[in-house]
This record gives structure tokens, C-alpha cells and sequence, in this order.
């Protein structure tokens, strides 16, 4: 398979982030299938009720879950975001700097002085910098218009959520400023573990309830009822999760080029993989212990919050592991990373398709009068929903399409919405010169970049 760049025929893809990606998206299926499995008739209302309903392979499965899925999938998948849009800055940035250098006639520039330079690479700078984050904003905004589409029908939805980071924290991630990304993402974490610390005293140990999905109705008015908790929980999610913090590190990670070089960041991913994974593990063993009342029954408040910190920690370890399989750029990949690159390069297809699949596949289990099933045989169903996407992305990558008509969308609106920036001031002597502008005016007045990604 291909690793050229989406952003360019003359630049290669990373294929570590698409591997990555793509094998994100199993452990999102694996995650969100309880959100589905509550739609039964049968699922049991509360936490003994499923207890007494779950076999050992349902508990032992949970266990699992607890310790290397849930918590662990979506903090993978705001690292990857983060990621990508640093890396999105940073490519229109680059390509703002060429655009506005080349706009200027060597006639003109030739005869400038050396603070006349000084001052005309700082406007570049500035209108590049401006450029990249009024990308992102934009694609942000569209983003969340995605997301609310989804939230119709699946009020779990993610897309929104990291819209709204991208639309709030644009300046930030163009920046990359390592302290300024420490401490927007220290801020948050302190902000999310004492919400944790707080709602686990004023609950207490009952609401442990083997995860966070209550009981489902159907409703005639389902698609106005879900998006409501959407427009709800999206904006609570930068509060009461670790996206923002997983964002900023995705953004530090593209600084330091770790996804960009695998081959040549060895010892340190090695070593994030075996700690991350290790710690992720750890941290979900007293709360998957005390959820299904094995041990650690009144540990919850400090269980849970240390629950959702490791599993920050086993998504570095996911990253650093997946990153270590998919490589460095190159001009093909084996089967494996074939498979999962598919699926990454479309990764928002693939995330709405899991939607629309899983509400077929059960829809079509309830209407064959199936009331319950267990957890272990949805995670069994997630797998299958989730390979056969794969199927269906390495089927269009044999076609020749190169991402999903999701990606396709997004793309086009962010690039059709795009409005005229005007290129850098002339420095004032340079200005002076109106032959010399004239010749280089037909490339002043040019616009933000379209969507590099």
C-alpha cells in the first residue's frame, strides 16, 4: 500500500498515526457496544440486577475491558486528534511562509535592509500563524456540525466534542508552546479529578454500576431526545474527561516528531509501551475489582478517579506500541498494518459507519426477538462490526479512493468556506518601489489554506 501524504503527492504519510488509527477504532467499538446492548428489552435496570445476569466469561470480559479498553479508547483517540491537527498547523504554516515569500519579487526584497527583512518575516509569521488557526477553527465548526448530525442518533458521540476543542483551543495548538500546552492540560486534569473526587463522595459506593449506561428507551421522538444529551454532554466532556489534556499531549507528540520517526524514537516508545500499557492495567484493576464486588467495594472515590488517570497512561502505552508497528514512512506496508492503515485513513467513516452497522445488527437481533445479550457476545459483535468496516475500507483502497466520504465532506466544506487573507504588508521603503509590487500583486491577497488533511 501507498504512504504517500494526503496533504500532497510529494509528501509521504506517516503511517504510524493511521495504524494507530485504525486499531483505535476496535477498541471504540468495543468500548461503545455497551451504549447499544441497553436497548434491550431485558437489560437489567441497575447494578445487581446485571450482576446476577453476568456469566464468568461476561465478568472476565469486563475485567479485560476495564483494564485496556474503556477509558483507555477515547483518551487514544484525542491523542491521535491532537496530533493531526499539530500536524495540520504546521503544514499550513509552511506552506503559508513559501506562499508569501514567493508573492515578493527578488527585485523588490533585493533591495531591502536587513530590519525591512526582519519586519516582513515577522508579518509572514504572524499571517501564517493566523492562516492555521482559522483552519482549524473552521474545520472545528464543521466538526461540530458532523457531530450533531451523529448526535441524532448516537448521543456518545466524540466528533462534537474535539470540534469544540479544535474551535477553542486553535491559538494553542498552532503555538505549540510546550509550557502553554502543559498547563492548559494540568488545569484540566485537576478541574476533572476533583469533579470525580467529588461526585464518587456524594454518590458513594452504589454508583457503581458495571459502567455508565443506564437502562435505553425507545422513543418516537428518539432523534430530538438523543441530540439533546448531546448538546449536553459535548460541552461537559472538555470538563468531565481527559480529551483536553490527551489533545494537548497528541500536540507535544507532533512536536517532538515521535510518530513522525518510530524507527528512530525505538528506546523511548518501547519504553512508553511497556509503562503505559503496565500503568493502564494497574490503575483499572481496583475498579473493575470493586465494580463487580470482588474486592475494593468502598474504594470508589479514589478508585475511579484513578481509574480514568491510568487510563491516560495505557493510551501512551497504545500509542507508543501501535506507533513501533506502523513504522516509519515507506512505500508499502505488510498485511497487518495494510489493514489497520486502511481503516485510520478513514477514520471518521469508519466511526459513523460503526454506528449505522451496529443499529442494523441489533436492530435486526431485536426484531428476531432477541431481549438480552451479554457483554462478552457484544464484544465478540463489536470485533466482527469493526473487521468488516476494515474489509470495506481495504475494498475502496483497491478502488483507488484514497479516504471515505466522510473525510471527502469535511474537506470540501472546510476548503469551500475558507474566506481571503490578505498577504503580509510590504515593508514601507519596499512599498515605495510600485513597479516592482505591481509585478509580484497578482499572487497578493491570497486565502487560508484549504484543508491539508
Amino acid at each position: 500500500m501507498p504512504a504517500l501524504s494526503f496533504t500532497g503527492d510529494r509528501q509521504l504519510r506517516f503511517p504510524a498515526p493511521d495504524v494507530a488509527r485504525g486499531f483505535m477504532l476496535a477498541l471504540i467499538a468495543l468500548a461503545n457496544v455497551p451504549w447499544w446492548l441497553k436497548y434491550f428489552p431485558d437489560y437489567p435496570a441497575n447494578r445487581s440486577e446485571l450482576l446476577q445476569v453476568m456469566n464468568a466469561a461476561d465478568q472476565w470480559w469486563f475485567i479485560v475491558r476495564s483494564l485496556f479498553v474503556d477509558r483507555r479508547a477515547y483518551p487514544l483517540f484525542s491523542i491521535l486528534f491532537g496530533f493531526g491537527m499539530a500536524i495540520m498547523a504546521m503544514r499550513t504554516m509552511e506552506r503559508e511562509r513559501r506562499a508569501a515569500r514567493e508573492a515578493v519579487s527578488s527585485e523588490v526584497s533585493a533591495g531591502w535592509a536587513p530590519v525591512q527583512h526582519q519586519i516582513f518575516d515577522e508579518e509572514v509569521e504572524r499571517r501564517a500563524r493566523r492562516a492555521a488557526s482559522r483552519l482549524i477553527r473552521r474545520r472545528g465548526w464543521w466538526m461540530l456540525a458532523f457531530g450533531a448530525l451523529h448526535g441524532m442518533v448516537f448521543a456518545g458521540d466524540i466528533i462534537g466534542a474535539y470540534g469544540l476543542v479544535a474551535v477553542i483551543f486553535a491559538e494553542v495548538v498552532v503555538s505549540g508552546r510546550a509550557w502553554l500546552l502543559s498547563l492548559i492540560g494540568a488545569l484540566f486534569t485537576a478541574v476533572f479529578v476533583l469533579s470525580m473526587w467529588g461526585i464518587a463522595i456524594a454518590a458513594g459506593s452504589g454508583s457503581m454500576t458495571l459502567g455508565s449506561h443506564p437502562r435505553g428507551a425507545l422513543h418516537p421522538l428518539f432523534p430530538l431526545i438523543s441530540l439533546g444529551e448531546w448538546i449536553i454532554v459535548t460541552p461537559m466532556t472538555l470538563l468531565m474527561s481527559l480529551v483536553v489534556p490527551s489533545v494537548m499531549i497528541g500536540v507535544g507528540v507532533a512536536r517532538l516528531g515521535l510518530l513522525q520517526d518510530p524507527p528512530g524514537h525505538r528506546a523511548i516508545l518501547g519504553a512508553i509501551a511497556a509503562g503505559g500499557l503496565t500503568v493502564g492495567a494497574a490503575g483499572g484493576i481496583p475498579f473493575a475489582l470493586g465494580q463487580l464486588g470482588w474486592a475494593f467495594a468502598d474504594s470508589l472515590t479514589w478508585a475511579n478517579p484513578l481509574y480514568h488517570l491510568s487510563g491516560l497512561v495505557g493510551a501512551c502505552g497504545w500509542l507508543a506500541l501501535l506507533a513501533l508497528i506502523g513504522g516509519g514512512p515507506r512505500e508499502s506496508l505488510g498485511t497487518v498494518c495494510t489493514f489497520l492503515s486502511a481503516i485510520g485513513r478513514r477514520s471518521m467513516t469508519a466511526y459513523l459507519s460503526q454506528t449505522l452497522v451496529f443499529i442494523l445488527v441489533f436492530g435486526g437481533l431485536g426484531v428476531l426477538g432477541v431481549r438480552f445479550v451479554g457483554s462478552a457476545v457484544g464484544a465478540l459483535i463489536a470485533l466482527g462490526v469493526w473487521v468488516l468496516i476494515g474489509i470495506g475500507c481495504i475494498l475502496a483502497e483497491v478502488r483507488g479512493s484514497s479516504r471515505g466520504p466522510a473525510e471527502r465532506a469535511l474537506r470540501s466544506l472546510v476548503a469551500r468556506s475558507a474566506r481571503p487573507l490578505p498577504m503580509p504588508a510590504l515593508p514601507v521603503a519596499a512599498a515605495q518601489d510600485e513597479a516592482s509590487a505591481s509585478a509580484s500583486g497578482a499572487s497578493w491577497g491570497g486565502v487560508d489554506g484549504t484543508d491539508p488533511t
